[in-house]
């Protein structure tokens, strides 16, 4: 028998993927083909025909295209809509579990008003035209008061949909609180100050090398499914992968390289890069001269002060490694870098990012194929007459202290509350739960049930949560499943598409779309309120959206998203350096490498390293502690699914061997770990993939609400499987948020997750 080379052998089986691939994609195409089309699917147990439904999966921000499969008006199944450019029909546990945020035997299905004290979980089942009508008036009193800020609205991790957004825009002051920027905040801080978007998207299948700091793509990402294809896409085509972590991740442990740098220092190295890049004459001068508001040779003489052996004794990297990546990202074309909450959850997590995009800028590898690129979507409209945006800001949620917070700060917002330093009459709520989410969770659950700094709180969701159970009005809403939407998502593919999202199933009880209780609010509120929803539907709504967009509109508008599932231009290509013509969105048009912004507030104009406060005094039995996310969880609304939670059910405490060694702690120790404002206890998982000085607790678990299949209670119910809860005994875990102090990363106004030091010892 012939030798057959590993390099044949990778080719043999790229080839074999593709041809599964293929195979796959045409097959859930014939599926997904438009009723009456020719093409059905057939359920291979029942033998009964499955009628799909195309839709959008709102269970992480991916928003990935999927498919419903219905017998007798019954959801049986989600696949991936392989007509979506990101996903491409492939779909992760997470979104194929969706069946059972609609069938969950938890279901909150009337609207109910509390009988007791706030928290006695004493309820009465009340009509939906009595819970409008004590809504709209307590909204109504607000408005006639002439104080629109004493009304807060507060919305999830799912985020809020543009009729949401109209509805506080037309109400008046912004006091809009997004539970997402508890995550995103210093991200998409450091983004705008960078190049005036939000976000950026990695061209990795097109790229030779990946330089990851502080992300784990394998298991959380925006883009997530997408984004991990083209990893994988250019890692097939010879990319290199570089990680920089203190805990050897799934993606860190498909990385080349891994190194376990100690937590928040990643700015440090990222400097360090670009001084060897600069010093070597590895640089793109014309790039920098061009296209940045700071010339090469002063960025080359500011730079010298990030030396390889400086950056060696703050992070843990030795110097020469430091060296030898630096010269091989900056040699090899394209590149790009990867970062994320690793990197930016930290009290200097603004700054951090900063340094790590100027390595893309100093190599040229911006907006180009293989690069760092800016996010291609597409702008959707509103319906006339638009509210007007409101001038003034919110102290509550965007403070004067951090005035470069692009959405306001979610984790000081309890605080402010509990110290007096803001107050207000009204709080609705929607998939918004501070009780659980929230730094210091425990603080945020005593504000919450205290009627003194919230008289009033109504809660719209699906599942009693933590905090809707503190609320005085819960409002059913239906689940993603039932409802709809309408998406553009950064494209991976560099061109923008659009996807619509739309209810597979009728509405389960009484149940209602959070978007519908916002029109019937603002015909009942009245005045000029109402004139900003005559539109009419939900569904006209999404019509006036889309308009500006003319080929969608061309190939038949709302009815091709319903027929399809998405749209995008077919005859478009990608459109590598769109800054060529018209610069970037930023006050001087190009890159500000020097950030005036910054200057004006006090801070470095130039990308800086700036140590943690606290962290260069930790005594020798403090520890850092770390969190991260589940590749099967979304942060905790996805953990009331049986399927998802018998998977990851506990969080465990990642802890290096030796350092357990060394404390005597062994596999399956009960451990107290204890910061400066509480303790959780967790099971011990010594492994060597992690820093010495770092222990790490996964979050999504340790529920005290939001059904009892998140709390790991076995029950009976319609549902057969709920009886077969095999780790009631185990518990549910521990949820690592009760123990992180409130703080802000004082550029961004990001919580820093993961700056908290902690002790641990054996329970």
């Amino acid at each position: 028998m012939s030798k057959i080379s590993r390099r044949d052998f990778l080719k043999i089986g790229a080839a074999s993927l593709a041809a599964l691939a293929a195979e796959y994609e045409f097959l859930a195409l014939v599926g997904a083909q438009r009723p009456g089309g020719g093409g059905r699917s057939v359920s291979r147990t029942t033998g009964v025909p499955r009628h799909p439904v195309p839709s959008t999966c709102l269970l992480c921000p991916a928003r990935c295209g999927i498919i419903g499969f219905l017998e007798d008006n019954i959801l049986v199944k989600i696949e991936g809509n392989p007509r979506d450019p990101n996903s491409r029909g492939r779909l992760c546990a997470r979104g194929q579990a969706g069946i059972q945020q609609v069938y969950n035997p938890d279901r909150l299905l009337f609207p109910m008003k509390r009988k007791g004290a706030r928290g006695s979980g004493e309820w009465q089942r009340i009509s939906w035209d009595e819970a409008y009508s004590e809504v709209a008036d307590k909204l109504r009193k607000v408005r006639e008061g002439g104080l629109p800020e004493q009304f807060v609205f507060a919305a999830g991790i799912q985020g809020l949909s543009g009729i949401a957004r109209r509805f506080m825009r037309a109400f008046g002051r912004p006091n809009v609180i997004e539970e997402a920027t508890l995550y995103r905040a210093n991200k998409e801080a450091a983004q705008e100050l960078i190049w005036g978007a939000r976000m950026d998207v990695n061209d990795v299948a097109h790229t030779r090398y990946m330089l990851n700091f502080g992300a784990n793509p394998y298991e959380a990402h925006a883009l997530y499914l997408g984004f991990v294809q083209r990893i994988i896409e250019g890692r097939m085509k010879g990319a290199k992968l570089v990680t920089f972590d203190p805990r050897l991740s799934n993606t860190a442990g498909k990385s080349d390289e891994w190194f376990p740098l100690q937590p928040g220092t990643d700015g440090v190295v990222a400097l360090a890069m670009a001084n060897v890049i600069m010093q070597s004459g590895l640089h793109d001068k014309g790039f920098l001269d061009t296209w940045t508001n700071y010339p090469a040779e002063e960025l080359a003489t500011y730079l010298r002060g990030y030396s390889p052996e400086m950056a060696e004794k703050i992070s843990g990297v030795a110097a020469a490694d430091i060296r030898r990546i630096a010269i091989e990202f900056a040699t090899t074309k394209p590149a790009t870098t990867i970062s994320a909450g690793g990197v930016t959850m930290h009290r200097n997590g603004v700054q951090n990012e900063r340094a790590i995009a100027l390595l893309n800028v100093i190599t040229g590898n911006v907006d180009v194929k293989g690069g760092w690129c800016l996010p291609r979507t597409y702008r959707f409209g509103e319906p006339e007459p638009i509210p007007p945006t409101p001038t003034q800001k919110s102290e509550l949620v965007q403070p004067a202290d951090l005035p470069l917070a692009p959405r306001g700060v979610a984790q000081g917002v309890m605080s402010a509350i509990k110290e007096g330093r803001q107050s207000f009459q009204v709080l609705m709520s929607y998939g918004y739960n501070p009780a659980y989410f929230d730094p210091q969770s425990t603080l945020s659950a005593q504000v919450l049930a205290d009627e003194s700094l919230i008289p009033y709180h109504v809660a719209v969701d699906s599942f009693m949560s933590e905090s809707a159970a503190l609320a005085d009005i819960v409002l059913p809403a239906t689940t993603y499943l039932e409802s709809w939407g309408v998406y553009s998502v950064p494209a991976c593919e560099m061109v923008p598409f659009v996807t619509v999202q739309q209810p597979i199933v009728a509405f389960q009880g009484q149940s209602l779309p959070f978007d519908q209780m916002c029109i019937e609010l603002a015909q009942r509120i009245g005045d000029e309120l109402k004139e900003y929803f005559a539109f009419g539907t939900v569904q006209d709504y999404i019509k006036a959206a889309i308009a500006p967009i003319n080929g969608l509109v061309e190939a038949g508008g709302l009815d091709h998203l319903k027929d399809y599932g998405v749209w995008f231009d077919p005859m478009a290509e990608p459109d590598y350096t769109a800054y060529e013509k018209g610069g970037f969105f930023t006050p001087s048009g190009k890159i500000e490498v020097h950030s005036s912004r910054l200057a004006e507030q006090g801070f470095s104009p130039l990308p800086t390293y700036e140590p943690i406060p606290d962290h260069g005094e930790m005594g020798e039995d403090e520890l850092f502690l770390i969190t991260f996310q589940w590749n099967v969880h979304t942060y905790g609304i996805t953990a009331n699914s049986m399927w998802l939670s018998e998977i990851v059910h506990e969080s465990p405490l990642w802890i290096n061997k030796e350092t357990a060694r060394k404390r005597g702690i062994k596999r399956g120790d009960l451990v107290e770990v204890r910061s400066s404002v509480g303790s959780v206890t967790a099971r011990a998982f010594p492994v060597q993939g992690i820093h010495p000085q770092v222990v790490s607790i996964g979050g999504s678990c340790g529920h005290v609400g939001y059904g009892r299949v998140a709390q790991a209670k076995k029950f009976e119910s319609r549902d057969p499987s709920t009886r077969l809860i095999w780790w009631e005994k185990g518990g549910n875990g521990a949820n690592p948020s009760s123990i992180i102090p409130v703080a802000s990363d004082p550029i961004g106004g990001g919580q820093p997750w993961d700056d908290t030091i902690v002790t641990i010892a054996k329970v």
